[in-house]
């Protein structure tokens, strides 16, 4: 039986699940701001702005989710 560390986190085999969902909703969310704000910038006139805070908005969703998949590598086989 393997007890959790001391500082109270979960060692990355036994992690819960909850933690894993919010992080999918987290980029899933990220994602789906990014195409919002991407589509009124470029739809409405004038708001350019958008758009260039919907990329950054995007790109920051993609570094997550690779600094995601850097730490865990091989945790999951292919299915």
């Amino acid at each position: 039986m393997r007890v959790p560390a001391a500082s109270g986190n979960w060692p990355a085999a036994e992690r819960p699940k909850g933690a894993e969902n919010q992080m999918v909703a987290l980029f899933l969310l990220l994602v789906i701001a990014a195409i919002a704000l991407g589509i009124i910038g470029v739809v409405a006139k004038g708001l350019l702005y958008l758009l260039i805070i919907g990329v950054a908005v995007f790109l920051a969703a993609l570094i997550l989710a690779a600094l995601r998949m850097r730490r865990r590598p091989g945790r999951h086989p292919a299915r």
